[in-house]
C-alpha cells in the first residue's frame, strides 16, 4: 500500500527539482539581427580551377510595398558600400567597394584560402554592421 505514495512523492520531488533548477540563460545568447543588405553571390573558377572568382551584388530591400501584391518587395542596389572579405572569421582577404550597380568582383587563388570553404562579407550599412557567410565548393 505504501508503494503508490512513494511513486507520487518521487514524482513530486522530481517536479520540484525541475522547477527550482531552471534559470534564465538569456544573457548567454548572442543577439542576432537580420543583415541590412541582401548579398547575392555568383562564383566561378578559371579553367584549371586554381582561382576562385566571386561576383557579389548587394541590395537594400524596400519593404514598403509588402502588403500590396502588385508592388511587393523591391531590391535596390547599394552603391559605394565598403565590404571586407574574411575567412575563418578573422583572416582578412581584402576590402572592396561596390560600384553603381551594387556589385563587387573578388578573385583569389585557392591556395591562399587556407582550406576554408566559407567566405564572410562584412561591412556596415545605415549604421548597422553585417556579416554574410557565403559557402563555396572547391
Amino acid at each position: 500500500m505504501k508503494k503508490p505514495y512513494i511513486y507520487t512523492s518521487l514524482l513530486l520531488l522530481f517536479f520540484v527539482f525541475g522547477l527550482i533548477s531552471c534559470e534564465d540563460v538569456s544573457d548567454n545568447v548572442i543577439p542576432h539581427r537580420a543583415a541590412p543588405v541582401l548579398g547575392v553571390f555568383n562564383q566561378t573558377y578559371n579553367a584549371d580551377s586554381t582561382i576562385l572568382s566571386v561576383q557579389a551584388t548587394f541590395y537594400e530591400l524596400d519593404k514598403s510595398g509588402i502588403m500590396d501584391h502588385t508592388v511587393g518587395i523591391d531590391s535596390i542596389p547599394v552603391a559605394n558600400l565598403p565590404v571586407a572579405v574574411y575567412i575563418n572569421e578573422n583572416i582578412s582577404l581584402g576590402a572592396l567597394t561596390t560600384d553603381a550597380n551594387g556589385e563587387v568582383f573578388f578573385e583569389k587563388e585557392l591556395s591562399a584560402l587556407s582550406g576554408a570553404s566559407v567566405l564572410e562579407w562584412a561591412g556596415t550599412y545605415q549604421d548597422t554592421p553585417f556579416r554574410i557567410r557565403q559557402g563555396f565548393a572547391k
